[in-house]
């Protein structure tokens, strides 16, 4: 059963992710700040260089499963499940940037106020443990009014994608990891089957 998925950055792990998802038959929405990334991958052009990318961006566009926009209501509002794919760089400190995180869990809170029908939220950035219970889900509750559990679900599913053979390691991973407290795992199992 193909599902409509938004997917919040298009750096690495999002256009990968946003690629191979629309590829294997999903309908898929790639959400980005920078204007740039979202007319390449609108005009079927890869934002990043890895083997296979414009392939799969191209295919993508061709079949109309694949779009990109910097509008995040809309993104969330036409999907099924929102994935948080942005950067998290390390600080001067050693410690994770999560404010990427916090602000597009913030974007997703502002679409899931207007949203009609039960929403997943997925992270898929590199994130220390706790982060899902400590940032993210306060962020969607306190900005959409919302209780997780009960008005949407999260989850947690991180990447093992390698520069150089990503398409590769998304379309066959070694192993996949899902988390979450909820039926959204239900959700997760039936997107990887």
């Amino acid at each position: 059963m193909p599902f409509s998925i938004s997917i919040f950055g298009l750096g690495y792990v999002g256009s990968v992710s946003a690629a191979c998802f629309a590829h294997v038959g999903h309908r898929v929405m790639g959400v980005d700040v920078n204007p740039d990334k979202v007319e390449m991958l609108e005009s079927g052009r890869s934002p990043i260089i890895e083997a296979g990318m414009d392939e799969l961006v191209a295919e993508g566009r061709r079949a109309c499963r694949l779009h990109a926009t910097t509008d995040a209501v809309a993104a969330v509002l036409g999907s099924d499940i929102s994935f948080i794919c942005v950067g998290t760089p390390s600080q001067r400190s050693g410690k994770l940037d999560l404010s990427h995180v916090e602000d597009v869990s913030r974007e997703i809170g502002v679409a899931l106020r207007e949203k009609k029908s039960h929403h997943t939220v997925i992270l898929r950035s590199t994130v220390l443990p706790g982060t899902t219970e400590s940032l993210v889900i306060p962020a969607l509750e306190s900005v959409s009014g919302l209780r997780v559990g009960k008005d949407f679900a999260v989850g947690y599913n991180p990447e093992f994608i390698r520069e150089g053979s990503a398409v590769a390691d998304f379309l066959q991973p070694p192993y996949t990891i899902l988390g979450a407290s909820d039926p959204s795992l239900t959700m997760l199992r039936e997107l990887y089957k």
